[in-house]
């Protein structure tokens, strides 16, 4: 009670579009003001993004992955094939649509997949920094124990930091864990950090203010 600024800590806040519409409903009479994490799909819902509005929505974080088709393919992100795979303007109708209803949005790429090189990341970096988002984290890919890409990682020799970085006294945050497909770990590990100085340059954050 006397709440005005939330955050719904969900990885998904409109998985259930039906239940979602319900929760907007309810907030509009409260007039606060919210962010959350959605997926990208929800902006072809146009009754879902005029309640998210007037409910008092100012943006969200949204896992766009990868402009790479094949990359989200392997991570099996579904929402994302077919606004990705749009030729010459990945996301182009669903980052319009959010412009138009001035939603601010924290964009999340993941780097490192097989289907990833410097230059592809080089060019998400430029397509992120053109599109003037909010904010962008550039995360790269990690094998977390006991998952799927872990095992794979493992079975085909790529692991590094003897399999366990997490207890690893070399290991450094946001470092490459494993070998990838088409480049170094060095590699992606610099081209991460090159991605983030560019993001975070003054000429940068002077264009997002602007907008």
């Amino acid at each position: 009670q006397g709440l005005r600024d939330l955050f719904f800590v969900d990885d998904n806040l409109v998985a259930d579009p039906e239940a979602a519409k319900e929760l907007f409903r309810a907030l509009v009479p409260l007039k606060v003001r919210w962010v959350s994490q959605v997926s990208i799909d929800h902006v072809h819902d146009p009754e879902l993004l005029d309640l998210m509005v007037a409910s008092g929505c100012l943006g969200n974080v949204i896992g766009f992955e990868s402009l790479d088709p094949d990359c989200l393919r392997q991570m099996r992100k579904a929402p994302n094939l077919r606004p990705a795979a749009e030729a010459g303007s990945p996301y182009a109708d669903e980052v319009a649509e959010l412009r138009r209803r001035h939603l601010q949005t924290w964009a999340a790429l993941v780097l490192g997949y097989d289907h990833d090189t410097v230059e592809s990341i080089r060019a998400t970096c430029s397509w992120v920094v053109a599109n003037k988002f909010t904010f962008a984290a550039f995360n790269v890919l990690m094998p977390y124990p006991n998952t799927p890409l872990y095992a794979r990682l493992a079975e085909e020799d790529r692991l590094l930091y003897d399999g366990r970085w997490w207890l690893h006294p070399e290991y450094r945050f946001n470092h490459a864990a494993f070998k990838p497909a088409r480049m170094t770990a060095d590699e992606l590990t610099e081209v991460g950090w090159e991605c983030r100085r560019r993001w975070s340059c003054f000429p940068s954050i002077v264009r997002r203010a602007l907008e």
